[in-house]
């Protein structure tokens, strides 16, 4: 059986959102979420583009900062946002580089660059679609300093 790639990245990319939907996660599904979300992007840097890698590490950071792991939410938070800027993405991907680097920097203790991130992540999301700019301000507004 060959498996394909790119089917795989996304199937595993909606397995760990339907993790981080999950009101009560066990502990064993807490690392299959970090299992799956780590294999999602790595097959995403086997076949995507730079929009994939910018998501697939917002997903890594997202996963992370659920697990109130502050260091490595960090790390692919400042992936993330790198992504979105060196290939000028646009405002979804940039305003949830910043979200993604705000909530990182909040388990870390780090409120006032925490709160310069939730400003910039709303600056970006103010150039969206009323849906998107609506969804993602209130994921930007649900982050506790």
């Amino acid at each position: 059986m060959e498996l394909d790639i790119r089917k795989e990245a996304i199937k595993l990319f909606n397995e760990t959102w339907d993790l981080f939907d999950k009101p009560e996660r066990t502990e064993e599904e807490d690392i299959t979420m970090l299992h799956k979300v780590h294999t999602s992007r790595y097959l995403w840097g086997l076949v995507g583009e730079p929009v994939n890698f910018a998501r697939g590490e917002w997903q890594v950071s997202r996963a992370y900062a659920l697990l109130k792991m502050g260091a490595p939410a960090w790390l692919h938070a400042q992936s993330s946002l790198k992504f979105a800027e060196e290939n000028n993405l646009g405002a979804l991907d940039l305003a949830f580089g910043h979200e993604s680097c705000a909530r990182a920097l909040a388990i870390l203790g780090e409120k006032e660059s925490a709160a310069n991130h939730i400003q910039k992540a709303l600056s970006a999301a103010e150039k969206l679609e009323k849906g998107d700019r609506d969804y993602a301000e209130r994921e930007i507004k649900n982050i506790t300093l």
